[in-house]
């Protein structure tokens, strides 16, 4: 595919950069994101330069064209350009640079899931049991993975957890999640024990006048830690355990869901504790959940 011609250039990045914004500013994405739509759009119009005189305007063949030509894309990767070519379109309607939506005949294509890795209780008991609790680190790691396991917070919003959103008399806390969108979560009584344990012990010695808004610091400096670094935890504490390379801090979050619903849980309590803007999303949980009771009722049936 040949690149987008030079006089477009600066065309296309004022939309880029003013799409960003807009991503940003009015629907509140997150940077991760921003950067994914971003890329997305990007393609596209490198695929509009290369085929028309102006980027704009362009219309639902051209947006056929452009799908055609990675018709071997997985179903995830077409679904997720729709979205973003949908939010693109959007945003050049709002500002009257498209009259029309080239999307509202497309249809998105259908995806396919698939089912999470998810660990048994007694593989999250294995886990919350092996940090070692004499050492800052270890009582860190022990504090989080109790918080991840018992809120099923993703691991950014874990790492950006601040002592503004802890509730540790009243047992939750308020995360701000994907869109900006607020929810409250209830922490349990052993994360809420692990935190304070943490907080006053190890991370106190650590940062006597809570100068750094994080409550959980880097092992290096005071500082946040990052969610690079917890990755890094999760890994060296699975392969202290000999336990699969494809458990990650988002493993913890799949298992929150599952066991939830494992013990009856309802389905939409899951989504509003997980911060699904869709039913649809957390529904993949409930077929963990049934193919574990089909796999338990298969062992212990006599006539299964």
């Amino acid at each position: 595919m040949a690149l987008v011609k030079d006089g477009d250039a600066s065309e296309r990045a004022a939309l880029l950069r003013d799409f960003g914004d807009y991503l940003l500013l009015e629907k509140g994405l997150s940077e991760h994101t921003i950067e994914a739509y971003s890329s997305d759009v990007r393609l596209f119009l490198d695929f509009l330069g290369s085929r028309q005189q102006t980027l704009l305007p362009f219309d639902e063949d051209e947006i056929s064209a452009y799908l055609s030509c990675g018709k071997d894309n997985a179903p995830s990767s077409w679904a997720r350009f729709m979205c973003s070519l949908r939010s693109f379109t959007t945003y050049l309607r709002s500002v009257d640079k498209l009259s029309y939506d080239p999307c509202e005949h497309l249809a998105n294509p259908k995806r396919q899931y698939d089912l999470p890795a998810v660990m048994s209780e007694q593989c999250v008991n294995a886990f919350l049991e092996a940090p070692d609790l004499s050492t800052h680190t270890g009582l860190r790691d022990k504090a989080m993975l109790e918080t991840v396991y018992a809120t099923g917070l993703r691991v950014s919003e874990l790492c950006k957890l601040q002592f503004d959103n802890l509730h540790l008399t009243d047992g939750f806390v308020i995360i701000r999640g994907k869109g900006d969108k607020e929810r409250l979560v209830p922490l349990g009584q052993n994360a809420t024990y692990w935190i304070e344990s943490y907080v006053k012990g190890a991370r106190a010695q650590k940062d006597p006048k809570l100068s750094c808004p994080f409550v959980f610091l880097s092992g290096k400096g005071v500082q946040g830690l990052t969610r690079i670094a917890f990755w890094y935890r999760i890994k060296a504490y699975a392969k202290e355990l000999g336990l699969s390379s494809e458990i990650s801090p988002h493993t913890f979050r799949h298992a929150f869901a599952t066991h939830l619903l494992n013990h009856d849980a309802d389905l939409r309590a899951v989504q509003m504790l997980l911060g699904h803007s869709s039913l649809t999303t957390t529904q993949i949980y409930t077929h963990v959940a049934t193919a574990r009771m089909h796999e338990i009722y298969a062992k212990a049936h006599p006539r299964a």
